[in-house]
């Protein structure tokens, strides 16, 4: 994909309480669609193979939400957190969830 054609092409997200999608303008569908869910460890992180980071969003959130303390950004439509949501936010735009590469730019 051309970067002139990324940098033009406008970013569609639908930034719902329980699901978040995201696509460009004209696509047939969203690129991401995940649960609008941060989820940090419950637990300190005391042996070899316990979960590694400290913020988990989209499908490693789902995956390890039995470990994970879980904060929704948005509820009833409303932002109440707006450090997580920008987390999201930079989770989507993140070159992996948009399939974009902008190599040699």
């Amino acid at each position: 994909m051309d970067y002139d054609v990324i940098a033009n092409q406008p970013v569609v997200i639908d930034n719902g309480s329980g699901t978040i999608k995201a696509g460009f303008a004209g696509g047939q569908s969203p690129k991401v669609r995940f649960a609008n869910f941060v989820g940090r460890p419950k637990h300190t992180r005391v042996m070899a193979g316990a979960l590694e980071g400290d913020m988990f969003i989209g499908p490693k959130a789902e995956e390890y939400r039995g470990l994970l303390s879980l904060k929704y950004p948005m509820e009833h439509g409303i932002v109440t957190d707006w450090n997580d949501m920008e987390k999201v936010w930079q989770y989507i735009y993140s070159q992996e969830q948009m399939n974009v590469s902008i190599s040699g730019y």
